[in-house]
């Protein structure tokens, strides 16, 4: 499954974590964190997944310090899940 994230699609760290939800298939009791981001990677994602985030810089901008901390899971994830790759553009 490739899926796209845009900075032009959210403009708050829960916007975010609520296009992930939608995007990624995410279960309906998925919470913004980022405990539930991580088991909802490593359980309920179709896999392949490539994770393309365009305007990246755009997104550091508008969330700041929050954001750091999801880029590092996602990097975790990536190194934990063979299926998984994750670009920064």
């Amino acid at each position: 499954m490739n899926v796209t994230i845009d900075a032009s699609e959210f403009n708050t760290i829960e916007e975010l974590h609520e296009l992930l939800k939608e995007k990624l298939s995410f279960p309906d009791d998925y919470a913004d964190t980022l405990d539930d981001l991580w088991d909802s990677l490593m359980n309920h994602c179709a896999l392949p997944l490539n994770l393309y985030w365009t305007d990246f810089e755009v997104s550091k901008t508008l969330i700041g310090d929050s954001l750091e901390e999801i880029v590092v899971l996602l990097n975790e994830a990536h190194d934990e899940i063979d299926d998984f790759v994750i670009e920064f553009q």
